[in-house]
This record gives C-alpha cells, structure tokens and sequence, in this order.
C-alpha cells in the first residue's frame, strides 16, 4: 500500500474524480485480495469522516430524537426513584406508642415514632447507588433496543390467549 498512484486512485474515486481506466484499475486492485478491499474501505470511512461536516446544534434535536431521550430518561428515571425509594423504606418501620402517662391502659394508639434500623447516611447512600444502577440499567435496554424484543414477546403472549 505504499504506491502513491493508489492512493490517488482511491481519492478520485472517492471524490468522484475517477475516468474509466482509473476506475477499471481501482476495481483490478481491489480484486486482487480481500486485504485491498479492507484498506479500502478504511481509507474510504476515515476520508468521509473527515469530510462530514458536524450537525448544526438545532438541528440534532428532531422530533424522533426529543422523543426518544424523553421516554428513555423519564422512565428510566421513574424506576430509578422508585427503586431508591423502596430501598430507603424497607430500611425504616414504624411502631405505635401506646403506653405512657396520658395513655395509661394504652387503649388508644398515642403516636407512630419511626424506627431506622440503619443510620440514615447508610439508607441514602445505598438509595442513590441502587437508584442510579437501575437508571442506567434502563438506558442501556432501551440503547440495546431490548425493550422491543420484551413488548414483541407480551404482544405474541397475548395473541395467543
């Protein structure tokens, strides 16, 4: 791949440059060998990704990609939050006082006093942790196009009874 003539070749026929005999001899040298056709196609990717110009910044939001993000992030944060609300309940229980002065016989339920069973700095950090690990687990279904093959498969559950 050292012949400059190659490389010219290759950079009219990317360009749209190419006359017929330089055209015929590209597609000689590519048929040589699958390597040819490998450098090729590197030579071709990083010259269009060279070439391509970046989106303007108004433009990469469209309506697809908004709508996207919006599903995606919203859910993923919904059951982020809930996770990490279910973490930091289950790590607290409340207990009914019902026996002091005022309530001697203890007939009467007086006050609900919350009981942690773990410090609270424990409770919060074990709630972010586990809030964020299913939000990214969200993303990453949704990234993967997972989320397809699971409503296909209710749809076909369904279908079928």
């Amino acid at each position: 791949m050292n012949d400059p003539k190659l490389l010219v070749l290759i950079s009219k026929h990317i360009s749209k440059e190419e006359t017929l005999e330089e055209k015929k001899a590209l597609n000689d040298w590519l048929s040589e060998n699958d390597r040819n056709v490998q450098i090729f196609e590197k030579i071709k990717n990083t010259w269009l990704e060279i070439e391509s110009k970046p989106t303007p910044f108004f433009k990469r939001f469209t309506k697809k990609y908004l709508t996207k993000v919006v599903i995606q992030k919203a859910l993923g944060n919904l059951v982020g939050f809930a996770v990490a609300m279910l973490v930091s309940n289950s790590f607290t229980h409340y207990v009914t006082e019902r026996r002091n002065i005022k309530n001697l016989f203890g007939l009467a339920g007086r006050k609900k006093i919350v009981v942690n069973d773990m410090p609270e700095w424990f409770q919060y950090g074990v709630s972010v942790l586990l809030g964020f690990f299913v939000l990214e687990l969200i993303n990453h279904i949704f990234e993967t196009k997972k989320h397809i093959l699971a409503l296909n498969f209710i749809k076909d559950k369904i279908h079928k009874n």
